[in-house]
């Protein structure tokens, strides 16, 4: 999908650390901090599901492997057709909503 606003892919946000655990810059635009939540929130679901492949997943979620690859490594951010079948298939909310908005950046565990 491509990045709307010129936001630069979001691990290149990283200032300390590697994606997608590192801290991001002071800089980095909502985009990024939401691409960093949905990975990281992505990575636990996908291991309460057992670690699947990504064969599976591209399989099972209908949600291609590259696309899933990307999205993981900070390339790009998920569209919403993949997040919505993500979700469905883990049962799991992924994409940041209140929550990240309400606490700001400053507690934001990044």
């Amino acid at each position: 999908m491509p990045r709307s606003g010129g936001d630069a892919a979001p691990r290149e946000y990283v200032a300390r650390g590697q994606w997608p655990t590192g801290r991001l810059r002071k800089d980095a635009p909502a985009s990024a901090v939401y691409a960093q939540e949905f990975v990281n929130r992505l990575l636990k679901a996908l291991e309460a599901r057992g670690n699947p492949s990504l064969r599976s997943i591209e399989r099972e979620a209908r949600v291609s492997r590259r696309t899933v690859e990307r999205v993981l490594a900070g390339e790009v951010l998920p569209d919403f057709g993949a997040l919505a079948r993500l979700e469905q298939w883990l049962e799991a909310d992924l994409w940041p909503g209140q929550d990240l908005r309400e606490h700001g950046r400053t507690d934001h565990p990044s």
